[in-house]
């Protein structure tokens, strides 16, 4: 009976091929539809509403590397709305072991960062983020929580480490203003092997992680339990973002863990997600873990689980107090006076948070929007047509579906009123944490669109899972990767070539060079030659003691642009009169301070490498 069966499924379905199920193919057909009517509207927006010249990059991002790629997806999701598929995943896929699988794919993700930091980005943490995560590693591994300045350097603590720095009166230290957990994940690696495997590391955790959630939320569907993995080790953002020393990788890692522990249900399940928790909200910013958890414990709220829903809710309330105060306490611990510090305090972070509600974005919708659209981009394009069929689950609060929803849409919205800019990232890192969540929200919409499918239509199903798949891995990957490396590979040549500087100090003049500033980097306890210095927050008469103590040499926009450093644009057209006058005044000082230099014979250009 069941060959009989078999038999007349695929006769129904038109011999050996098949096509996706209607409401898998409706959905393709709607993401596309709004996948080009977003890129159409972006553009719409930008005519209409040109955003201003310090956002940039958004602009540039979706101009140059993700409206091309976006069109080729939502034209896969045309073809294979209307392609028809073998049949041959029915009886081949389930002969797969899935554990085989996941740990397969988890060691390609791996691989994938391992090989990609020093491929794809030189080794170089190109943004002032990914500087400041491997300069507060530093720090930590020599059991220190801030690094301190040595007397002769202090006047030019703040030319030795430009910007999102913690301020410290009297510049006796150098410490980021981010939380230390990414920082202390890197240097605990540092002191096994390479410092820069700890996202490759991560994203297979989270890879592992999503397949344990999916094995205890579905475990009679082993089809089920490699969707998300799938998804996540098939996403550009992941893969390319775990080349890199930015936070999301452990983000999305730590979520994932959270879910899987919380999803036990014991006592120490939850216990294990409490301490997890307590490192999460630490990684760099306390404001992403706790949107990822509040849906969880408002639902132990709703389903009257007080005690639970106490513990959690205490326990989160003094992790996120004790992050807000965390540079205070370090301050104290390194035997600095509490106040000797701006914006260590928990009153300080609370301005600054509502300063960043209150000053707000402009052109925040258009921004919002190409956030978005760099996400899809930079996403398997399976990703968002499954997670749209979980929108039943969801509905009528199915397992975990709803909370996975909420957490999405938390962010958001959150990310709309506070931080619409990203700047750099490779897709939308503010979403990066929570891949996780629309991972497994295609795995309910999987369930979904294969619940009432024949063999042959669930065959269909896995062909297209497939065909997205290498699209993403064979196509998307490489080219998102590509145009990484390109973007990255003027700083990485600048780079080490005020590295390979003979003089104990270079000086960066950051005049009409994008970006220049991250050029900025040294030990934190200087001990490595040349020391760099940005040339803008130099008084003049240390510069002169420093040209007569030091051999000297510049750095400016002519050798930048020998080795592909554009010029700024935010430094062209300015509309806001109050940047065009820091910006004017801050041209000014450096045309003196290049007098002061010329003056004593100091600071012979940088000489470049062919």
């Amino acid at each position: 009976m069941n060959i009989a069966f078999r038999r007349k499924d695929i006769s129904c379905e038109g011999g050996a091929e098949s096509r996706a199920p209607l409401a898998l193919r409706h959905a393709l057909i709607l993401c596309a539809a709004s996948t080009l009517a977003a890129i159409a509207g972006a553009y719409v927006a930008l005519t209409l509403y040109p955003l201003r010249p310090a956002a940039w990059l958004t602009e540039y991002f979706f101009r140059t590397q993700d409206s091309f790629w976006l069109i080729a997806t939502a034209a896969l999701l045309v073809a294979c709305t209307f392609l028809r598929f073998p049949t041959v995943f029915s009886a081949a896929l389930p002969r797969v072991p899935t554990r085989l699988v996941a740990f397969g794919l988890a060691a390609l993700a791996f691989l994938c960062g391992a090989i990609g930091s020093s491929l794809v980005f030189d080794g170089l943490h190109l943004s002032r983020d990914e500087i400041l995560a491997e300069f507060d590693a530093v720090v930590l591994r020599t059991g220190q929580l801030i690094a301190p300045v040595e007397p002769e350097w202090r006047p030019f603590s703040q030319a030795l480490a430009p910007r999102f720095m913690l301020p410290i009166a009297d510049q006796m230290g150098f410490a980021s203003q981010y939380l230390p957990g990414n920082a202390l994940l890197r240097a605990f690696v540092g002191l096994w092997a390479d410092s820069s495997l700890t996202s490759p590391i991560l994203l297979a955790i989270a890879v592992l992680a999503a397949y344990s959630v999916a094995r205890r939320l579905w475990p009679d569907r082993r089809d089920v339990a490699i969707i998300a993995p799938l998804l996540i080790a098939t996403s550009p953002q992941a893969l390319v973002t775990a080349m890199t020393s930015y936070a999301m990788t452990a983000h999305l890692a730590l979520n994932l863990l959270w879910l899987a522990l919380f999803l036990r249900n014991d006592k120490a399940g939850h216990a294990g997600a409490i301490l997890i928790g307590a490192l999460a909200c630490g990684l760099h910013q306390v404001v992403f873990h706790p949107l990822f958890v509040a849906p969880f414990i408002l639902r132990l709220w709703w389903e009257k689980r007080r005690v639970l829903a106490l513990v959690y809710s205490v326990s989160y309330a003094l992790i996120c107090l004790f992050w807000m105060r965390y540079f205070q306490i370090a301050l104290e611990l390194q035997g600095m006076a509490s106040d000797s510090a701006r914006g260590a305090g928990l009153l300080d972070f609370i301005s600054r948070a509502v300063e960043q509600i209150l000053t707000g974005e402009r052109n925040g919708f258009a921004i919002m929007l190409m956030n978005i659209l760099r996400f899809v981009s930079w996403q398997n394009p399976l990703l968002l047509p499954l997670a749209l069929l979980a929108y039943g689950q969801i509905r009528q609060g199915s397992g975990i579906a709803r909370e996975l929803a909420a957490g999405v849409a938390l962010t958001l919205y959150a990310m709309t009123i506070v931080m619409t800019y990203q700047g750099h990232g490779w897709g939308y890192r503010y979403l990066h944490g929570l891949i996780g969540n629309l991972a497994l929200l295609a795995a309910y919409g999987w369930i979904s669109v294969t619940a009432q499918a024949s063999a042959v239509q669930t065959a269909a199903c896995r062909s297209t899972v497939a065909v997205s798949s290498l699209f993403a891995a064979l196509l998307l990957f490489p080219a998102h990767a590509k145009q990484a490396h390109d973007f990255a590979a003027p700083y990485a040549r600048a780079s080490a070539a005020i590295a390979r500087a003979p003089t104990d100090v270079v000086i960066l003049d950051e005049s009409d060079m994008i970006f220049s500033e991250d050029l900025v980097r040294n030990d934190p306890f200087l001990r490595d030659r040349p020391i760099v210095l940005e040339l803008t927050p130099i008084e003049e008469n240390d510069l002169v003691g420093l040209c007569q103590k030091h051999s000297v040499s510049l750095f400016d926009a002519s050798q930048g642009r020998r080795y592909g450093i554009r010029p700024d644009p935010g430094r062209q057209g300015v509309a806001e009169e109050d940047l065009r006058a820091k910006l004017q005044a801050a041209e000014e000082r450096r045309v003196k301070l290049r007098a002061a230099m010329a003056r004593a014979s100091c600071g012979a250009p940088l000489s470049i490498t062919p």
